[in-house]
């Protein structure tokens, strides 16, 4: 008797082992299976801050600019529906609105399983190492710098979001967000040198992410072009030559281009870092979706307008007449100048008068009277670093504009320079005799509140 019971066992427990180990096989080929799917649409909410609510946080010359080019990329570029994609820039970038747009009003609404989300920050923050409690925060518009936890957008919330309210586990999270250098021109900070931790958020997330530098470095906004220089090589090497380019080979290319361009003009390191715990086939962000889906209407209805419409008005804001910008005004010099903000004031509405310009110097990157008007107007918002890179950048195209250096000279004061300021009022006066006897420079010129 107990022979058959023996052979019985022995087929119960082959048939055991058996069907385990082919429910394991089919397991583990559905894993497989469903990592390998193609991506079925494509979403983004990009975030772009240069100026803040809070005067005592510095504004950032090109957080803005980053952000719009990235929009454009992929729309125009990367196969991404306008209508998949918002974009808050300045002021529509609260926290509120950026918490709001990824955990209920927006993507925690339309993605579905096996979409990609791509999600894109340029702004201010503080990194974990520099909070008391190793917290990452970035900086919304109206966030209060000595007070991120109450008004800061903590990275663990936007974490949490994106693996718990938003059904997808495919999302690309770029940190063009570097936080340090509080007033050095061109860098890109807050307040303390240090930047976000890659292979810490990518677990926490267990997604994809790229942060512009390694934790120890600082990232920088270009002395060749009007873009930060992760951001623009982060571009570039997605847009490649129009073939679709998987993103390892991209960020390859990026890595290699920002190293250099920074080691060359600033002398210092910028090392930009991905960390993946991405599945399956390598992720190509401009790949096609194959199951494309329309923004539902009733979502559509219940968002409030995003910084899409802006930069479509930018483009057809009408620029004021074009005149040439005497130095110091139409009448007879007076003995003594001093500079002040009313001596540069642009006519007009500061925030439109830069709309205009800034639509201007898009289609012409080499009109040195726009680059000093727009200087002129962020003198009046009193925005010194970003008067001072486009003073720069006029400086370039025209090196022997004497309005330039007064403006130079004025930026400088303000930045708490004198030897700067001194030493621009010096080259304005050296190019003096080049200007009309009614814009002559008096002996005396001085930099004033």
């Amino acid at each position: 008797m107990r022979q058959p019971i023996t052979r019985l066992l022995a087929i119960l427990g082959t048939l055991y082992f058996s069907t385990n180990i082919t429910f394991a096989q089919q397991s583990k080929l559905g894993v497989e299976a469903h990592v390998d799917k193609p991506i079925q649409d494509k979403w983004a909410l990009i975030v772009g801050v240069s100026n803040f609510k809070s005067k005592s946080i510095p504004p950032l010359s090109y957080a803005v600019k980053d952000a719009t080019d990235f929009y454009h990329f992929l729309i125009k570029d990367a196969g991404f529906a306008p209508d998949h994609v918002r974009i808050l820039l300045d002021e529509k970038a609260s926290q509120r609105r950026v918490m709001s747009e990824l955990g209920s009003k927006f993507l925690a609404r339309v993605v579905k399983r096996d979409d990609l989300v791509v999600l894109f920050f340029s702004t201010h923050g503080s990194p974990a190492q520099m909070d008391l409690r190793g917290d990452n925060y970035l900086v919304a518009y109206d966030s209060e710098p000595e007070d991120l936890f109450a008004s800061g957008i903590e990275m663990q919330r936007v974490l949490d979001a994106t693996s718990k309210r938003v059904l997808t586990d495919r999302v690309m999270l770029v940190l063009d967000a570097c936080h340090s250098g509080a007033l050095r021109p061109g860098g890109k900070g807050l307040k303390r040198a240090a930047n976000f931790d890659a292979s810490a958020l990518a677990q926490g997330s267990g997604q994809l992410v790229i942060c512009s530098s390694q934790t120890d470095e600082q990232s920088w906004e270009s002395r060749r072009y009007k873009n930060g220089v992760f951001t623009k090589h982060l571009i570039d090497s997605l847009r490649g030559s129009g073939k679709p380019k998987e993103l390892g080979a991209a960020f390859s290319e990026l890595k290699d281009r920002v190293t250099s361009e920074v080691l060359a003009d600033r002398q210092v390191n910028q090392t930009p870092v991905l960390n993946s715990q991405w599945e399956g086939r390598a992720l190509v962000v401009s790949a096609p979706p194959v199951n494309p889906q329309q923004l539902p209407p009733f979502v559509k209805e219940e968002l409030e307008p995003d910084s899409s419409g802006s930069l479509s008005v930018a483009m057809q804001t009408k620029l004021p007449e074009q005149t040439d910008v005497p130095a110091v005004g139409d009448t007879v010099a007076p003995a003594k100048l001093i500079l002040d903000c009313d001596y540069f004031k642009e006519p007009g509405n500061p925030k439109q008068l830069l709309q205009a310009y800034n639509a201007t110097i898009r289609q012409n990157p080499r009109d040195a009277q726009m680059f000093y008007k727009r200087a002129c107007v962020h003198i009046q918002l009193k925005q010194w670093i970003a008067a001072h890179n486009d003073l720069a950048q006029a400086q370039v195209v025209d090196p022997n504009a004497a309005r330039v250096y007064l403006a130079l000279a004025f930026v400088f004061s303000k930045m708490n320079d004198p030897f700067s300021a001194t030493r621009n009022i010096e080259k304005a006066k050296f190019l003096n005799p080049s200007l009309p006897p009614n814009q002559r420079l008096p002996e005396i010129v001085e930099c004033g509140d």
